[in-house]
């Protein structure tokens, strides 16, 4: 007696069956994260249709992206540098980002910074 398997792909988002050559996964990555979503052809359509706007503002980024942020050395202040740490913690606090007056300023809001000067 012979077995057979069949695999059948399915739409991500809707739970609908991908006829083979009626779909694919599409890859992405958003906050530093890559995902990978099976769709329909027709979903593949929406999905870059909701996407376009953003891809059309953005810069495309070649190449691979190893460890750290990608920023150099520059963009964060020195340790103990406490006038370049209050002008930061001045202008986070006045472009809506919570700091504290006193300890570690995160990453975000340091290169946030170094982004804007």
């Amino acid at each position: 007696m012979a077995q057979k398997v069949t695999v059948q792909l399915v739409d991500d988002l809707d739970d609908s069956p991908i006829t083979p050559g009626e779909g694919r996964t599409v890859e992405f990555a958003f906050d530093g994260s890559s995902y990978e979503i099976d769709l329909t052809d027709d979903n593949v359509d929406k999905f870059r249709e909701a996407i376009s706007d953003y891809i059309a503002a953005a810069r495309k980024v070649t190449g691979r992206r190893t460890g750290g942020s990608g920023t150099s050395q520059k963009s964060s202040p020195k340790r103990g540098n406490s006038e370049e740490l209050a002008k930061i913690r001045e202008w986070a606090k006045d472009n809506g980002y919570e700091v504290s007056s006193r300890g570690r300023i995160s990453t975000q809001v340091q290169e946030a910074y170094a982004a804007a000067h």
